[in-house]
């Protein structure tokens, strides 16, 4: 079966800039994050795309409407994950299989929850190896 969807977290993977900083901070002046620009070259390579985060709504600094084709924060969904139905509610909602959306999560615990669903899990620790796995699954030169 092919993938179709992307699913991912915001807080520890479209946040990461692919370094740290001394003072934990975010990147330099107005450039995304790696992993944002990613977003974005892979939704315009024809794959769909969801934002899945525990958070209360969307982040104020993602412009959502853009990015994704679905949007499923706790907050509003009353799902959380590494609960089963907030998998299956993401997929329901992209009109699709779990078995062709990937999710992209720092925590192994919802990677872990959403492979016993069906999805293919991507446990993302470092922006370059999260990029390779990515274009490996979709089919796609990788976007860096």
């Amino acid at each position: 079966m092919t993938l179709a969807a992307l699913v991912v977290d915001y807080g520890g993977v479209l946040d990461d800039f692919g370094y740290r900083s001394p003072g934990g901070g975010s990147g330099d002046g107005d450039e995304p994050a790696p992993l944002v620009t990613a977003l974005e070259w892979f939704r315009g390579g024809g794959v769909v795309t969801a934002l899945l985060s525990n958070g209360d709504r969307p982040p104020a600094e993602l412009d959502c409407g853009r990015l994704f084709d679905v949007v499923a924060v706790s907050g509003e969904t009353g799902l959380r994950k590494p609960e089963a139905a907030s998998f299956r509610d993401v997929a329901e909602r992209l009109e699709l299989p779990p078995g062709r959306c990937v999710l992209l999560d720092d925590e192994p615990r919802n990677v872990t929850a959403a492979v016993a669903v069906g999805m293919v899990g991507v446990l993302h620790s470092d922006v370059r190896s999260t990029l390779y796995e990515l274009s490996v699954l979709f089919d796609l030169d990788s976007p860096g």
